[in-house]
């Protein structure tokens, strides 16, 4: 055992590992491990995820590590309780838009889920560090407090650096060059941390662009409905505006992809859905999804 038992309030002897889990370090280890999955999820599925949801999820997931003080179980009973756990936890974190969306991030929170804890049961097998345990797909590393305290210190500074840097990146200048139909655009885009919007059957987000935009395409149907209807994935989206609720067509682009306006840098390919808005004027950018901007 690495330490005495000095808080018997949070700690709780398991006969089957032979070792006594303190319940503080079991939870936080676990929320923090959580949330960070979550992110993973959040930056490879383009959905965003607000920190004090992602937090509440995360605390639900850490509840599921409670598992390690159950009796060994099979994994196949492991594995299925893991699927319903992360059902839950994806559904808290970015809400269920569509099943289709719930099913696709909660298979990748658990591929990753999975990874992270074979990868620490290989290395507890491989290295035999002390305290690192696994037990029906949870994880628990007896740490101190005061390791845990300063690891959670050092992830929140980082955690806040980095929404910094997002926040400044997203205010860069941007282009986002189409491909519809064979015709070219490249237009300004702005990133948009307002627009959440995403498609109900595909889960993919949806930039708004203005009609003025696309006149070089548009000019050959009698209007935006017609020549969304002749691409792939149409379909009418409705957006919630402060002039109320309307409905814009929606359409898959051949092609899309972002690159900053202001220095000569690649592009990077998004895979993303066009709404046609009917906005005029000349100096109104693309709203990108800011989530989906590199």
């Amino acid at each position: 055992m690495s330490r005495q038992l000095s808080r018997p309030v949070y700690a709780i002897l398991n006969p089957v590992i032979g070792m006594i889990i303190y319940l503080d370090v079991l939870l936080l280890s676990n929320l923090w491990a959580d949330y960070a999955l979550l992110c993973a999820t959040a930056a490879v599925t383009h959905v965003p995820l607000k920190r004090l949801r992602g937090l509440c999820a995360a605390l639900l997931g850490a509840c599921g590590s409670l598992m390690i003080l159950l009796p060994p179980m099979p994994p196949p009973v492991c594995l299925l309780l893991r699927c319903i756990l992360t059902l839950a936890v994806c559904a808290a974190a970015f809400g269920i838009r569509s099943v289709p969306a719930l099913l696709r991030q909660s298979a990748f929170l658990t591929a990753v889920s999975l990874f992270f804890c074979g990868t620490v049961y290989l290395l507890s097998h491989v290295w035999e560090p002390v305290g690192c345990y696994t037990q029906n797909t949870a994880v628990y590393t007896d740490v101190s407090l005061t390791v845990l305290l300063a690891g959670t210190a050092l992830a929140a500074a980082l955690t806040t650096i980095r929404t910094r840097y997002r926040a400044k990146a997203n205010r860069r200048n941007y282009r986002i060059l189409l491909n519809i139909q064979g015709k070219q655009f490249s237009l300004p885009a702005l990133a948009d941390t307002g627009n959440t919007l995403r498609d109900a059957f595909t889960g993919k987000p949806v930039a708004v662009c203005p009609s003025y935009a696309l006149e070089a395409w548009l000019n050959h149907f009698p209007d935006s409905v017609s020549a969304a209807a002749s691409c792939k994935s149409f379909r009418m989206q409705p957006v919630q505006t402060v002039t109320g609720r309307r409905l814009l067509p929606l359409f898959q682009p051949d092609s899309a992809a972002i690159c900053r306006a202001d220095i000569a840098s690649g592009t990077y390919p998004v895979d993303l859905l066009i709404a046609i808005s009917d906005q005029s004027g000349t100096e109104i950018p693309v709203l990108v999804p800011a989530s989906v901007i590199p």
